[in-house]
This record gives C-alpha cells, sequence and structure tokens, in this order.
C-alpha cells in the first residue's frame, strides 16, 4: 500500500474513533521544541530541574530507533457541561479527560490503536511535545499562553502516536488567526506570573504544577495567588478573547455528576482515604496515591481563599488532622481569616 493511501486510511481511522482532527509529521522535525527548553531554562533557571526532564520528549527516535512519524490526533472537549461544584476549582480539560475507560473518547483511542496494530505498525503513545507536533502537523498555532489554538479555541486535547513507517506528512498552517500583537489579556492575568511575557512559562510557579505536583507547601506568597484553584487552573484560557464564544458546553461527561458534589472544597478536606483512592484518585491521578494530603491543603487554601465563612468551621477542623502539611495549611488559613 502506498504511503498516501496508508496516511488517508489512517485519518480516515481516526476521524471514526471521534477525534476533530488529525495530522503526520516526521518524528525528527521537533528540534525548535529542544531550543526552546533552552531557553527557558535560561530565563527560568531556578526551574531548570522541571524543564531538563523533558528534553527527551523531543527526540523520539533516541526512544525508539525505529520512530520515523509522528500521529497528531486532536479532540475538543468544550461541547461538554461544566458541573457548577466545579466551575471555580478545576481546569476543565482534567473534568473530561479522554483517558477514562468510562469515556467515548477512550473506546476511540482503543479503535484506533487496534487499527495501527491491524496495519502491523510498531508504535509508542503520547512522549512528544504534542502542542509542538500539533503546530508542525497543521493543526493550529500556539498562542501567547502556550496553548494550541484551533477552530475550536484552545479547549482541545491532543493524543500522539510514534510509529515506524514513513507516512504522508502535513505542514504548519499558515498565521492567519494569531494573538494581536499588543494583547496581554492572559500575562496580565496570571494570579502567579508565571506567564510573564509572550511564549514563555515560569513552570515552577504556575498553579496547575503546584496543584497536583508539589512535593511541600507552597511558598505563602503564592498561596494567596492561587487563588481557588484545586487541580489545575484556566485563568489564562477563560481571559482569553481567542476563547470567546467557543465552548458548547450542551453533553454530559460519563459519570461526572455522580461524582460532582465530592468536588467541592468542604468534602475534599474532610475526605477519608478510601473515599480518595476509591473515587477521587482514579480520575484526578495526577495526584499520586499516597498525596491525600495535597488534595487536603489545596482545599483548606481554596476555602481560605473564597473569603466565604462557611467555610471557616472545616479550616478549624482541619487543624487537627494528622498529615503536618495539612495541619500547617491549616494554621496558615485561620491566621490569615484571624479564626
Amino acid at each position: 500500500m502506498e504511503t498516501a493511501s496508508i496516511t488517508d486510511d489512517i485519518k480516515r481511522k481516526a476521524y471514526e474513533a471521534g477525534y476533530d482532527l488529525c495530522g503526520t509529521v516526521p518524528a525528527d522535525s521537533l528540534k525548535e521544541y529542544l531550543s526552546c527548553l533552552d531557553k527557558r531554562i535560561q530565563r527560568f533557571p531556578k526551574s531548570r530541574h522541571l524543564y531538563e526532564r523533558l528534553y527527551d520528549f523531543g527526540s523520539p527516535e533516541k526512544k525508539e530507533e525505529w520512530a520515523k512519524s509522528i500521529i497528531v490526533c486532536v479532540r475538543r472537549y468544550n461541547k461538554y457541561r461544566v458541573p457548577p461544584e466545579a466551575s471555580r476549582y478545576f481546569g476543565k480539560a482534567y473534568l473530561f479527560d479522554g483517558r477514562l475507560t468510562c469515556s467515548e473518547e477512550c473506546k476511540g483511542t482503543v479503535l484506533l490503536e487496534e487499527y495501527l496494530r491491524d496495519l502491523g505498525l510498531l508504535f509508542f503513545r503520547d512522549f512528544t511535545p504534542a502542542r509542538w507536533a500539533a503546530v508542525k502537523a497543521g493543526l493550529g498555532q500556539f498562542g501567547k499562553n502556550n496553548f494550541l489554538y484551533t477552530q475550536y479555541g484552545s479547549w482541545v486535547w491532543i493524543d500522539t502516536w510514534t510509529v515506524n513507517l514513513e507516512l504522508k506528512y502535513d505542514g504548519p498552517v499558515a498565521l492567519t488567526q494569531v494573538c494581536p500583537e499588543d494583547c496581554r489579556r492572559c500575562i496580565d492575568a496570571c494570579p502567579t506570573q508565571a506567564l510573564c511575557e509572550p511564549f514563555a512559562m515560569d513552570r515552577g510557579i504556575c498553579i496547575s504544577h503546584l496543584s497536583y505536583f508539589s512535593t511541600a507547601l507552597p511558598a505563602e506568597h503564592l498561596r494567596d495567588q492561587m487563588g481557588t484553584w484545586l487541580y489545575g487552573c484556566d485563568v489564562c484560557q477563560d481571559v482569553c478573547p481567542r476563547n470567546k464564544n467557543t465552548w458548547d458546553g450542551e453533553r454530559e461527561f460519563p459519570e461526572l455528576d455522580s461524582i460532582a458534589g465530592l468536588l467541592a472544597p468542604e468534602k475534599i478536606a474532610e475526605m477519608d482515604e478510601g473515599t480518595f483512592l476509591e473515587t477521587i484518585q482514579p480520575r484526578f491521578s495526577y495526584i499520586g496515591k499516597g498525596n491525600i494530603w495535597l488534595w487536603k491543603c489545596n482545599a483548606i487554601r481554596a476555602m481560605a481563599n473564597s473569603g466565604d465563612p462557611k467555610y471557616h468551621r472545616y479550616i478549624r477542623q482541619a487543624c487537627g488532622e494528622r498529615d503536618e502539611n495539612v495541619k500547617a495549611m491549616a494554621r496558615w488559613a485561620c491566621n490569615k481569616l484571624g479564626i
């Protein structure tokens, strides 16, 4: 079968599997990503350790010698309804995770991978700089907030597969819709100033990173700036004019409403380990199984920053928790609120 025909068949199967966009690029076409990492480290030396671990993503051919092409698939999640209980606290992408086995997206991914196997291809999933690959494949462009922008705005998930076959490759699209030169809405809105200039971001103080990858309590000045975000952060996307009127929000995501009540900060602050491990952690897995303390600290901080006195009793109650980090966050919250 000819290269062009195989490529077209793979794309057709991706659309049948529920993806909205699909493109292909050579596996060795991501060197600009490596240069970008160099610049990030120079710009944010305190976060060097967070960027150094990302270099391998830019050279998939080093992971597997047979790597020749990257298939990039994009799906939008702006079609789903955000539960009101979660709207102030969760980055929306994490509410609609297509890796969850209950989702139609996961079922579609399984179908696509079965097709790649039927073609006799070797492949591995992800382990590439997905946004860079999507831009190279002509599926969208970078915004100043570093997100990929498509006709669906930036509300998209990106999946990639690196395969052992040369394909018919796509190229970057013309920059027909870019951020206006004088627009700084995302930069000015970033609560911690992690996004301090266009196309640059200090991962070490990004709220999303701090909310689920922290190994210790954030500095006190950052706790105020992190606001009510429990898991992820959407500020730079919410304020972006390019995202205006791009959220449909009509469909229900599987099994989300059934747990929405557990996502309120006071519920998380009181949560027992069994409920966490059975219901919450499998769905929001960036916080590890042994890190319920981080969930509780995020919840206490969110309640303290909300300004709502209804949370005071939960914060005071948390001062009696066994975990030292949770107790320390609760004491900080009590001091902040004078309770």
